[in-house]
C-alpha cells in the first residue's frame, strides 16, 4: 500500500513548490491584467508596453529556464486570451525566451543588472521581429520607415522602461520564493 498522506519533508517540499508556483501565477495575472486594461488606456511612448515579455525574462534570469519556460508559455496564453486575438506564435516565444534566457543565465552567479539588460536586449530584439511579422501579415501595403518610427520605435522604449522598472520588484519576489523553496 502507498502512503495516503504526505509528511514530513515531503510535505514541506510540496508546499513550498505550491507557494512559488502560486507566487508567480499571481505576479502573472496582475501583470497581464495591467497591461491589457491600464496601459491600453495610457500608453508609454504611444505604445502599450509588453509586461509579460518583462515578466518572463526576469523569472526566467532569476529562477531558470523551467520556472521561465512554463511562465513564458503561460504568460502567452493569457495575454492572447486576454487580448482575445485568437491563435498566434506568441505564447511560444515567450517560451522560447523564458527557457534560453534562464538556460543561459544559469550559469550566472551573481546575477547583476547590466547582464539582465544584455538578455533582455535579445528579447526585445526578438519582440521587434514578432511586432513586425504581425504587422507584415496584417496590413497588405506597409511602409518599413512608419512603422519602425509608428509601431517598433514605441514599443521598443515602452517595454524597456518597464522592463527595468520591473527588474528591482520581481528580483526581490524571486530571492524570497528561492530562500523558501526546497
Amino acid at each position: 500500500m502507498g502512503q495516503k498522506y504526505i509528511t514530513g519533508y515531503r510535505a514541506q517540499t510540496r508546499a513550498k513548490s505550491v507557494r512559488y508556483t502560486v507566487a508567480i501565477t499571481l505576479l502573472v495575472l496582475i501583470l497581464a491584467v495591467l497591461q491589457v486594461s491600464l496601459f491600453s488606456r495610457f500608453r508609454i511612448f504611444g505604445a502599450v508596453p509588453d509586461l509579460m515579455l518583462c515578466t518572463v525574462v526576469c523569472v526566467a534570469f532569476f529562477s531558470g529556464r523551467f520556472a521561465g519556460a512554463i511562465t513564458g508559455i503561460g504568460a502567452g496564453f493569457l495575454i492572447e486570451a486576454l487580448g482575445s486575438v485568437g491563435i498566434s506564435i506568441l505564447p511560444v516565444a515567450y517560451l522560447i525566451c523564458g527557457y534560453l534566457v534562464g538556460h543561459y543565465a544559469r550559469a550566472v552567479i551573481p546575477r547583476r543588472f547590466l547582464l539582465f539588460l544584455l538578455y533582455f536586449a535579445i528579447a526585445l530584439i526578438l519582440r521587434v521581429a514578432l511586432t513586425l511579422t504581425y504587422v507584415c501579415l496584417t496590413y497588405a501595403q506597409v511602409s518599413l520607415p512608419s512603422v519602425i518610427v509608428g509601431i517598433l520605435l514605441p514599443e521598443l522604449a515602452a517595454t524597456a522602461l518597464c522592463g527595468c522598472a520591473l527588474y528591482a520588484p520581481i528580483k526581490l519576489l524571486c530571492n524570497c520564493l528561492e530562500k523558501n523553496k526546497p
